[in-house]
């Protein structure tokens, strides 16, 4: 437990309830992602409470249990209460009269993490927007609450007008005209990258599995990488040698059960990164128990299957350097059904990466041989030249014509078989 001298701006309580019907070990497992999140936005939880019981409407807990919450903000000095569950309005404003203290929900948190660590235009503004998508629904009630009588601790919202909602709106279009004219961008960049010859490969999986750790290692860089959620917010692109194959390799946020569909909308671009890849990598900490693994890969198949479009997946399964052989034999057992063309990797010890990257070839959009002479001259050299920047080069003889054995994506061939035919002309 931390310390009397904690800041009391950073001291948090948490709170969820847990529906009666629900797995023990399932509802624990969720309340750790919480403590989890409220670290990574830099609170110290110092006290928990827990209920088993329907939701009540008023209080989402009973209201016998908000009373015993309030005693906790004030016996340990906390200046925040964080639930789990997900946190109506009213509710908001009921339980912060009773407790005195700022009240958030989850989802709130996960913004506040993205805040702090969107650091260039386009994820403030994404951040931004899910923020204001978040609120508008809210609109009315909270202008017409704050309006009965000005509450201390409700989110400072004492100076909401009438006006609030149409100007979350108007707020919320501006947002979005400017992030659909940056994904034109992005969508010119990657159809610039296809035509170069690249294949597009990105990262995907739970928040915390290691990807950018297995970023680093696979394309020998250094982003940061730390044991918190949700580190990795703006997108990272880098080259990806595999021998021959061009490729770029992105890494980018992570998911998180029950991520709300305001949350995907407002990101949309930056997940675009994932969904209109040519091949997806999705990352799993084999570590973790069975069950806890099954969950993760439930919450981001759903959020990939319904975009991705047939984009083929390698299940990448990371940190097998914590597992005995037989452990993760074991554990594969449980979830291979559900780990498509699976790899095993240690991110941290550099395990694994050649097997990786010759699963990757493997899945990149196929590619066409092709074998042609070129005239053995300065024209022919220059176009030889070409061929190596645009594909593979697996064998040349120089003798009256260059003879080239060559593999490329299928455009590439087609300009190859209309230039010779051009000087068969």
């Amino acid at each position: 437990m931390p310390s009397e001298k904690t800041d009391s701006e950073n001291r948090v309580i948490l709170a969820k309830r847990t529906n009666p019907r629900a797995d023990p070990e399932r509802s624990e497992y969720l309340f750790e992602e919480l403590r989890e999140l409220a670290r990574a936005a830099g609170y110290v939880p110092v006290g928990e409470l827990t209920q088993t019981r329907f939701p009540d409407s008023r209080y989402q807990l009973g209201k016998g249990k908000i009373e015993e919450l309030a005693e906790l903000v004030r016996m340990k000095r906390a200046s925040k209460v964080i639930f789990y569950n997900r946190l109506s309005t009213i509710q908001l404003f009921n339980i912060s009269e009773i407790c005195g203290c700022q009240i958030i929900d989850k989802f709130q948190l996960i913004l506040e993490i993205f805040a702090k660590r969107a650091t260039t235009r386009r994820s403030k503004l994404q951040v931004e927007l899910a923020r204001l998508r978040y609120e508008v629904p809210r609109a009315r009630a909270i202008v017409s609450l704050v309006k009965k009588e000005e509450r201390a601790g409700f989110m400072g919202l004492g100076d909401y007008e009438d006006a609030y909602e149409q100007d979350l709106k108007k707020r919320i279009s501006r947002i979005e005209n400017e992030l659909e004219s940056a994904e034109k961008d992005d969508e010119s960049l990657r159809a610039f990258r296809h035509r170069k010859g690249f294949s597009l490969v990105s990262f995907a999986g739970y928040t915390n599995a290691g990807k950018s750790t297995l970023f680093n290692a696979i394309v020998d860089e250094s982003v940061e990488a730390q044991d918190k959620l949700f580190t990795t917010l703006v997108p990272t692109t880098r080259a990806l040698d595999l021998g021959g194959r061009k490729a770029l390799l992105t890494d980018t946020v992570g998911f998180i059960e029950e991520l709300p569909h305001w949350l995907v909308d407002a990101f949309k671009s930056t997940l675009d990164e994932i969904f209109l890849s040519d091949l997806i990598l999705l990352v799993v900490d084999v570590s973790e128990k069975p069950e806890t693994i099954l969950q993760k890969l439930s919450t981001s198949h759903d959020t990939l299957w319904d975009r991705i479009q047939g984009v083929p997946v390698i299940t990448v399964l990371n940190k097998t350097d914590l597992l005995e052989a037989s452990e993760l034999e074991a554990a594969m057992e449980e979830i291979g059904y559900m780990a498509p063309n699976p790899v095993f990797v240690s991110a941290k010890e550099k395990l694994g990466m050649k097997e990786l990257k010759a699963e990757i070839i493997k899945h990149l959009p196929a590619w066409s041989s092709y074998s042609f002479t070129l005239p053995n001259s300065e024209k022919g050299m220059s176009v030889l030249s070409w061929l190596y920047d645009e594909g593979i080069v697996h064998r040349v003889d120089y003798g009256e014509r260059i003879s080239v054995d060559y593999e490329a994506r299928t455009e590439i061939i087609n300009r190859i078989k209309a230039l010779e035919l051009n000087q068969g002309e």
